[in-house]
């Protein structure tokens, strides 16, 4: 019991220590300026090495908040972290930069209350991310040279709390359903300045804005599944094999923005100005944050313990929302994925280690959810990663994955920027029977 309430006490300074670290910058694409910023997978540590599939997938010992009926399957109460190092490399096609942004990713919990019936999660992860810091010159045909300087930085963070629960319809198969409910919060801070330098009387202008934003949104998610059984070639051994069917469905969101903004006129350099006016000042300006209409279907395909087949497909229909900014409009986004995982012997505890890892790989692709200058973007991921037993004590199954991803985003010419990126996720799953009521004789 002091176990239990050390691994809970510990939980809970994570999700501390988590929410102030959900409010670091955790990108360096130049792309995270438009939109909302860039958007994170709403996945965890086995779904990442999977190509980010989750639709699909049901698992009695890992999470999986994309889908919240899959909470249902869970057995044991299962804490989830997840750490992120994203590699980033910007080519513009003159010359190429490299960064790198740690971050974490995700942290959770998740418990039966009915086991097989009825679970719950709740948890800490990021949506949006906004960093970028690049200067611009060009000549223009009547002030001449012109600087710009652009900086951002913050980005969206939700906390979910979720159920899930299962109907059994016969011996063979079962029907789930679930719902998220989402805090979203977050910060933005922009900062744009633009020096005019031929002019030796010219007012530069330093436009500085802050964001904060706090609202609920709902998603909601279901899984069909069908156990089928045959005997092995021997005639001796019952194998299994389980088809689930997904589909999720998160609502559009307009979440309530509050904004300060100031607009001045500065003489002299970016760093060392003197402010002469202010051109605008507002505060606790009403704004929204609008995000669109999100549905996805996917299915997987199992062998007990053995491998998992899975896919999904996704869409949202950004076109429903007006850009506010003439350098770039909306798209409807289109994402498939797929991946694969293979455990050659899980409960091999006698012999070969390496038998017991689950293997996993993956592959993902989208097109972006807007288009610069008539440029349409696209993106794709390859993951791999592997799933590592720690050792059992009791009920208690733990397991380290790790996973990597190698993808590009983006083109080199047109005046955009390619990126390419590698993701390096770590993942720790601490699972445990809690709530069990002790029999004594």
């Amino acid at each position: 019991m002091i176990k239990k309430i050390s691994t809970a006490l510990l939980f809970f300074v994570c999700l501390c220590i988590s929410s102030i670290a959900f409010a670091q910058t955790t990108t360096n694409s130049p792309y995270s300026k438009y939109g909302v910023g860039v958007i994170r997978p709403q996945s965890f540590s086995q779904n990442f090495a999977m190509g980010g599939t989750a639709i699909g997938l049901r698992s009695n010992l890992n999470i999986n908040s994309k889908n919240p009926a899959s909470y249902s399957d869970l057995i044991v109460t299962t804490i989830e972290f997840n750490f992120i190092s994203n590699a980033l490399w910007l080519d513009d096609g003159n010359q190429s930069q490299y960064k790198t942004n740690p971050y974490v990713a995700s942290l959770a919990l998740a418990f039966p209350v009915i086991q097989k019936t009825w679970g719950m999660s709740f948890g800490l992860m990021p949506v949006t991310s906004i960093g970028y810091d690049y200067t611009n010159n060009y000549t223009d045909e009547n002030v001449g040279s012109v600087t710009e300087i652009r900086k951002g930085e913050g980005g969206l963070n939700k906390f979910y709390f979720g159920n899930g629960f299962n109907v059994k319809l016969d011996s063979s198969s079962s029907l789930a359903f679930g719902a998220n409910a989402n805090f979203y919060f977050g910060r933005s801070e922009l900062d744009n300045k633009t020096i005019f330098g031929n002019l030796s009387q010219g007012l530069n202008i330093w436009d500085l804005s802050e964001s904060t934003t706090s609202d609920f949104s709902f998603d909601f998610g279901t899984q069909y599944q069908k156990n089928f059984s045959r005997y092995d070639s021997t005639s001796l051994a019952k194998e299994t094999y389980v088809l689930t069917v997904g589909a999720t469905v998160g609502l559009a969101k307009e979440l309530n923005t509050k904004q300060n903004r100031i607009v001045r006129s500065f003489i002299g350099s970016a760093d060392f100005g003197t402010i002469k006016d202010t051109i605008l000042e507002t505060n606790n300006s009403k704004q929204s944050i609008d995000m669109p209409l999100e549905y996805g279907v996917g299915f997987s395909f199992e062998k007990k313990n053995k491998w998992i087949i899975a896919f999904d497909y996704n869409i949202a229909d950004w076109t429903t929302i007006a850009s506010t900014n003439p350098l770039y409009s909306y798209n409807k986004v289109q994402s498939l994925a797929a991946g694969f995982q293979i455990t050659p012997k899980y409960d091999d505890y006698v012999g070969s280690y390496f038998k017991r890892i689950a293997y996993r790989f993956g592959f993902r692709y989208s097109n972006s959810y807007f288009t610069i200058n008539d440029n349409q973007l696209n993106e794709y991921g390859i993951t791999f990663g592997t799933g590592l037993p720690l050792r059992r004590t009791g009920t208690s199954v733990p397991t380290l994955n790790l996973g990597i991803e190698y993808g590009k985003r983006g083109k080199a010419t047109d005046g955009l920027i390619q990126e390419t990126f590698i993701n390096f996720n770590v993942g720790i799953i601490i699972n445990d029977k809690w709530f069990i009521k002790r029999k004594y004789n």
